[in-house]
């Protein structure tokens, strides 16, 4: 019963891989909405979290509640309103910390590169790799819009190779079937 679950409607996987496909394709060609998206999720994210700590205490015994958790609650469902209600800041937000993150990781990538000159004679490669990846976090961290689409292309290429990857899987599970049958009848 499991084996005939696996090995069925190998078509849903190629069609999930083409909608991926075409979903990456509206991601690179949209990404301040991208970002807005994500802004708007992890405002929703960081509410509902809040609400849930605040709403948990009232199911702790009186004992084991805490200001802390009360005040850290509270102060999570402030923020995750504010990160909704101020959408431009908290995009902001997001791409600055992107930002600084693309910007460390580039200067450690040149430094890395840096101190392995004498060890490997294409340093250099890395090296420019790290500028590229240094360049890259300075631009997010200056211009809203090229950290929105920094992120929004990050997405968009982990969306399309996910479509690729799940459109290889489904031809792979297909042709896996048929031999499958091909052997049962063979036996």
């Amino acid at each position: 019963m499991a084996q005939s679950f696996l090995f069925r409607n190998w078509w849903v996987l190629l069609l999930q891989g083409i909608l991926l496909i075409g979903l990456s394709v509206v991601i690179f060609k949209n990404p301040n909405a991208v970002l807005a998206a994500v802004a708007l999720w992890l405002g929703a994210i960081v509410l509902v979290t809040g609400l849930v700590g605040f709403i948990s205490l009232f199911s702790m015994a009186n004992e084991e509640r805490s200001v802390s958790i009360m005040l850290g609650s509270c102060a999570m469902i402030i923020i995750g309103l504010l990160m909704i209600t101020k959408m431009l800041i908290t995009i902001k937000a997001i791409t600055v910390l992107f930002g600084l993150l693309t910007a460390i990781v580039g200067w450690m990538v040149i430094s890395g590169s840096w101190n392995a000159r004498k060890q490997w004679s294409l340093w250099w490669v890395v090296a420019l790799l790290g500028v590229f990846t240094l360049i890259t976090g300075i631009k997010s961290i200056m211009d809203v819009y090229a950290g929105a689409e920094s992120i929004s292309n990050l997405i968009g290429y982990a969306v399309l190779f996910s479509g690729i990857g799940l459109i290889f899987f489904a031809f792979l599970k297909r042709n896996l079937v048929n031999k499958i049958k091909d052997r049962i009848q063979k036996d």
